[in-house]
């Protein structure tokens, strides 16, 4: 299956996932504001936070973005448009695989030296697996 390219975002709308992102750092567990946080945009426009959720064992911690991709398909949004980054490799390949289930090549929205960049999932994973076929 070949990922379709979503549309670039207008630069307002990734400062404000990137906004959105960075106000969850505040739930993060156990302690607020000490770990990381992201926010996700889905197809049908809503906008979902996900905060780390840390374990003294470090194998048991829940990564803010599979806690966001968890967000979204709780309420039933499995098509992610974008979400705000850095990502660790664990996190990528969980959105690289969320984008192969839903078709849509999910934009990673960062910000390096006050310049966005959204750049596709795919474009971040050079030995993919699965591959696509």
């Amino acid at each position: 299956m070949k990922l379709k390219q979503v549309e670039q975002l207008t630069e307002d709308k990734c400062r404000e996932l990137l906004k959105a992102g960075e106000q969850a750092k505040k739930y993060t567990y156990p302690t607020p504001e000490q770990g990381y946080s992201v926010a996700l945009l889905t197809d049908q426009g809503h906008v979902y936070t996900g905060a780390s959720y840390n374990s003294d064992t470090y194998t048991l911690t829940m990564h803010s973005e599979a806690v966001a991709l968890a967000m979204a398909a709780n309420h039933g949004e499995t098509k992610i448009v974008a979400i705000t980054g850095p990502n660790c490799h664990i996190c990528k390949q969980l959105i690289y695989e969320s984008s192969l289930r839903s078709g849509l090549d999910t934009l990673i929205i960062i910000e390096e030296q006050n310049l966005i960049k959204q750049i596709p999932i795919s474009g971040l994973m050079p030995y993919p697996w699965p591959e696509q076929v």
